[in-house]
Parts: structure tokens; C-alpha cells; sequence
């Protein structure tokens, strides 16, 4: 008999050791592929088959970011200090090893916080945070069959950027910025279109309250949605606002709790469904929104476990539709540790025989 909850329980990764953290995931086919730091060392697994392999060193650095390419491979951003500077490097997986680090941001700056994303061309776009104009900017590459570019976008003044790539081949970048009369966060956007970055728009627009940790994701529809989560009151909740092609539209509170809400996380199925999660207090939500404008969120809906101490959460929906989650959780005697949960996916894919 099929069991009336459509999530897992929510059980430690066994291949990764106490006091990792950091968790990045991506999906190839219906393989997840996960990437932790340790000690400032990356480590990678996969899962298949409820199976996870074991564990490979990817790299010396930490705050890695994923993606996967159409052709399956699986490529990463991350950090790591050399000369005395922070740079974002980048790896592919070919199925059997990480390949040597390429440079990609090439700056005087300290470079943080990586985000990746790939065109429909199978080309990778990159973001992160740079300090070489003397202050925190948003930069952007774009990587071909030599080298990445690394250029700031313009008026591209902040932190925490997310990135993100429509089927036309639009670019968006959201990220957080504090302002200076009142010193607090905001959330930014702009759209690189053909060749020219549009000027960035405050798309949270709340003056007394911080806005922060925005996260993007587009759907084959063509849509680009973000989220983020935002004070109120003394707690936060999430916020969801999408592009509407002359501006993003009216944020919408997709968490409808009086409960504090953070970590908000935004993936897109084939159908263009879109799926959020987030932690609410020692609880693991989820709820989904059609991909139509001013569509009506469904639900929300709770994973069964607790999530006491979570403090950090990866999101990735395979193919299929089915959704993986790997949290970070600090335990009672204060040892961070990986857990991993699942969806089951929506939809139920059926295949009907011939008839001849």
C-alpha cells in the first residue's frame, strides 16, 4: 500500500562525516550529485538507487555551487584562498574524476559567495560577490572553450548574488544590498539582454526591513521567479515576486505563517511548477505555485521530521520530478551534520503499452 506522505524521513548521510557542512546538490538524470566542505576541503557523492557512493575529494576550498549541463556533466564553482587572495575557481565531473581547477574570477579583489547556472546553449554563467572597486560589487562570467570573462555588472553594488537563465537565453541576477540612509538590506535585480545589463531594480521595496538571500529560478515557460526572506516584525518570512517583462511584480508572502521563516529555496519542474522550501522554526516546508501569473499558491505542506538546528539547505528536483533535499543541522552537542529527505515527485509519469 502507498504511503499517504510523499516525503522520506529525514536520515544523516553516512559518507559524510561529522562537522561537514556547506551542501551544494544538482541532478543528472535521476543521479543526485552532492558536494560538502570539510576542513576547507570539498568532498563530492552521488546517489543512486538509494546508494551513496563513496566519497571523492574534489578540491581544497569551500562554498561550492552546482549545475548540470544537458549533456549531463556536472560542473562547480567554488573558493578558495591563493596568494593571499579569495578567487572562484571551476571543476567538471566526467563521470570518474573532477577535473584540475580553472580560474574564472582573476581579480585584485576577495571574491565569496558563487552561483551557477547554465544557458540553453549548454554555456555556463557564474555570479558571485567581489570586492576589488574597495567595496562589495556583483560580478558576472560567462565561460567558453578558452577562459571565463569576469566583468562587474553595472550598479551592481552588494552581496549574496543568485543567478539564473531564461530558455531565451535572458540572464538574471538577484542579490542583497544594505542601504546607506536607513542600513537595511534590500533585494536587487537586473537582466543581462543580448549584450546590455539592465539598471537594477529593488524588487522588495521595504525600507524598515530587511529583505535578504535571494534565490532564482526559471521554468520553461519562460518565467523567472525569486524569492527571498524578508523581516517582519521581528521575524522573517518568504517573499516570492516574478518577472512580468516591464518590471517584477507585487511580492507575495508565500509562507502565510506567523512562525519565523528563513532559508527559502526556489526549483522549477517541466511542467513549470514551482516548489519552495524553507525552515519554519524545527520544521521543513514546502508548497507549490502554478507557473501562470498571480496563480494561486497550493497548500503548504510539512515534512514529517523535525529539522531542530537546521542551518543550512540544498534543492534540487530531478527530471522525473522528484524532490531532494540535504539539510545541515547543528545536533545538541553542537556537531554540524548532513541530513537527506525526499520528495516524491507531483506527477506520476505512466507508460501506456501499444496496442497492435
Amino acid at each position: 500500500m502507498t504511503s499517504p506522505i510523499p516525503w522520506s524521513t529525514s536520515d544523516p548521510i553516512s559518507v559524510a562525516p561529522a562537522d561537514s557542512r556547506e551542501p551544494a546538490v544538482t541532478t543528472a538524470g535521476e543521479t543526485l550529485h552532492l558536494l560538502w566542505t570539510k576542513d576547507k576541503v570539498i568532498y563530492h557523492s552521488a546517489r543512486t538507487a538509494e546508494v551513496w557512493s563513496a566519497p571523492v575529494l574534489v578540491a581544497c576550498g569551500e562554498q561550492p555551487a552546482l549545475a548540470t549541463t544537458p549533456d549531463g556533466r556536472v560542473h562547480c564553482l567554488f573558493v578558495n584562498q591563493f596568494a593571499g587572495n579569495y578567487e572562484i575557481y571551476y571543476v567538471w565531473w566526467n563521470g570518474a574524476a573532477w577535473s584540475l581547477p580553472q580560474p574564472v574570477s582573476r581579480t585584485t579583489g576577495g571574491s565569496q559567495q558563487p552561483s551557477l547556472a547554465v544557458a540553453p546553449d549548454g554555456s555556463l554563467h557564474a555570479t558571485w560577490a567581489d570586492t576589488t572597486p574597495g567595496f562589495s560589487t556583483i560580478y558576472h562570467g560567462q565561460s567558453d572553450p578558452i577562459a571565463w570573462s569576469s566583468e562587474p555588472i553595472p550598479n551592481g553594488r552588494g552581496s549574496a548574488p543568485a543567478i539564473a537563465v531564461t530558455p531565451n537565453g535572458d540572464v538574471y541576477l538577484a542579490w542583497q544590498d544594505r542601504q546607506l540612509d536607513t542600513l537595511r538590506y534590500e533585494v536587487y535585480g537586473s537582466i543581462l539582454h543580448g549584450e546590455t545589463w539592465s539598471l537594477p531594480d529593488i524588487v522588495s521595496d521595504t525600507p524598515n526591513s530587511h529583505s535578504l538571500q535571494p534565490r532564482l529560478a526559471t521554468n520553461a515557460q519562460g518565467g523567472c521567479h525569486m524569492v527571498w526572506q524578508e523581516e517582519s516584525d521581528g521575524i522573517y518570512r518568504v517573499q516570492h515576486a516574478d518577472w512580468r517583462g516591464g518590471g517584477w511584480s507585487t511580492p507575495v508572502d508565500v509562507s502565510a505563517t506567523e512562525a519565523d521563516c528563513r532559508l527559502a529555496r526556489i526549483a522549477a519542474i517541466r511542467q513549470g511548477l514551482l516548489e519552495v522550501i524553507w525552515a519554519e522554526g524545527p520544521a521543513l516546508r514546502h508548497r507549490v505555485r502554478p507557473s501562470d501569473y498571480d496563480a494561486t499558491w497550493w497548500n503548504p505542506e510539512i515534512a514529517p521530521d523535525a529539522y531542530a538546528g537546521l542551518c543550512e539547505l540544498a534543492l534540487a528536483i530531478s527530471r522525473a520530478g522528484r524532490v531532494h533535499v540535504v539539510s545541515c543541522q547543528v545536533e545538541a552537542s553542537g556537531v554540524r551534520r548532513l541530513y537527506y529527505t525526499q520528495r516524491e515527485p507531483l506527477y506520476k509519469h505512466t507508460t501506456f503499452a501499444p496496442v497492435g
